[in-house]
């Protein structure tokens, strides 16, 4: 590689580091068979080479080693052959770099966003340049006044999204985006001309998401991907079924919606899918999907996600059942559970009480040390639920008959003598 092929400011950093290169680029390449962790170590031993300069700039010279293995890559032509390696290790330096930049201050970010552009924008074509894929990376941490910055340096150079390659032209597309410009940027992926997967705008549809630019999703859908319906869109569909919550449609359009989220529900997408519902409608779609969840409490996922919708909804009565239904080992309540108990006794003390009752039994007929201490545990809770002394009368009442019917349970009777009872 001669000093022509780098910056002039670069030639001399590269010759200190020229025989460094050499050997990463040697492991990298080697025939024999490399899985992650020992990338993982050419990766940081390619950092400890570049460490031992002590440079002011360490982030220079880091773009400057992936620089140099990128270049002789290229040389060589062995990017396609070693594909996951060169990935691996791009990623793993970049990954430093951008943890070095959050130490620099304004002058100095600005400084590396320059040197990061020019190496961009010097090859706009290179299909494995791992410029676009670092400075997306950093655009999702980037202030606003740095985003405007990048997109006018982008605009001053006049490249054309024809004329880039596809990790070019979706960074460029996404810069556009950042700086609120949205015609732009989808102008820039239909110029490339390429077909882009679901996956390659996630960013671009959760950056939508977050401005509530619903209109324009809807109109991102209908031009990256024309051939595809509703319900169709892999990794996009939960955009695409927010987006339809958000605005106006059919009856049959959110039927559809639901019966997707029913296959695999989520509280998270629950809530994200009924914010932009009134009050009227949340309740008659809760009435309609919790009896469908019911069918299948005896799934894990499915049974957190009735018991948060139980929990934010104030279904009380219905919370009291449940947990009397469908809890036969106490002592291993989850957490949703718990917090399901707490609201109920918080909000109703008189109807948690059959709870208590009950699974205070369920835990002595187990007859277990562990299983005593808790339903002692939950005794003692108990007691708290009768407040009046009139309810104490009760609740001691309750204890007399416990001790009778449980009398020969020596340990459950010492548990309840640590407690007072």
């Amino acid at each position: 590689m001669t000093n022509s092929s780098l910056f002039q400011e670069e030639s001399e950093l590269y010759r200190v580091l020229e025989q460094d290169v050499a050997h990463t680029y040697k492991l990298i390449t080697s025939s024999r068979y490399v899985n992650n962790r020992n990338l993982e170590q050419v990766s940081n031993d390619a950092k400890k080479r570049v460490a031992n300069l002590t440079s002011d700039n360490p982030w220079q010279d880091l773009l400057t080693y992936m620089r140099g293995i990128y270049l002789l890559s290229r040389r060589t032509n062995q990017y396609e052959e070693f594909d996951r390696r060169f990935s691996y290790f791009y990623q793993s330096l970049s990954h430093d770099i951008l943890e070095y930049i959050t130490e620099l201050d304004s002058d100095q970010e600005r400084q590396f966003l320059s040197k990061l552009l020019d190496l961009m924008i010097d090859e706009p074509k290179a299909t494995h340049a791992p410029w676009p894929s670092l400075l997306f990376k950093l655009l999702l941490q980037m202030p606003r006044e740095q985003i405007d910055y990048v997109y006018q340096q982008f605009l001053s150079k006049s490249i054309t999204a024809t004329d880039s390659s596809r990790n070019f032209a979706l960074t460029c597309s996404y810069i556009a985006l950042l700086a609120g410009k949205e015609v732009t940027s989808l102008a820039i992926l239909q110029k490339h001309g390429d077909f882009f997967h679901e996956q390659d705008v996630a960013s671009h549809f959760q950056l939508l998401k977050t401005r509530g630019r619903w209109r324009t999703m809807k109109q991102w859908f209908s031009v990256l991907f024309p051939k595809k319906k509703t319900g169709h869109y892999g990794s996009l569909q939960k955009y695409a079924d927010e987006m339809n919550t958000a605005l106006p449609m059919s009856s049959k359009e959110q039927e559809s919606i639901w019966q997707r989220w029913l296959m695999s529900p989520s509280f998270n997408r629950f809530q994200t899918y009924v914010q932009h519902l009134s009050s009227e409608q949340k309740h008659d779609l809760i009435e309609d999907l919790l009896p469908k969840l019911e069918q299948r409490l005896h799934q894990l996922d499915v049974a957190k996600t009735y018991e948060k919708i139980l929990l934010t909804f104030e279904k009380h009565e219905q919370a009291v059942r449940y947990l009397l239904k469908n809890e036969r080992d106490p002592l291993k309540l989850r957490e949703e559970k718990v917090e399901l108990l707490q609201a109920i006794k918080k909000v109703n003390p008189i109807l948690a009480r059959p709870i208590y009752h009950q699974y205070i039994v369920r835990l002595v007929e187990k007859k277990s040390r562990i299983h005593y201490e808790q339903a002692a545990a939950y005794l003692k809770e108990l007691q708290s639920l009768y407040e009046s002394k009139e309810d104490q009368m009760i609740f001691m009442d309750y204890v007399r008959r416990l001790k009778k019917l449980y009398r020969t349970y020596r340990a459950f009777i010492e548990e309840l003598k640590h407690i007072g009872l």
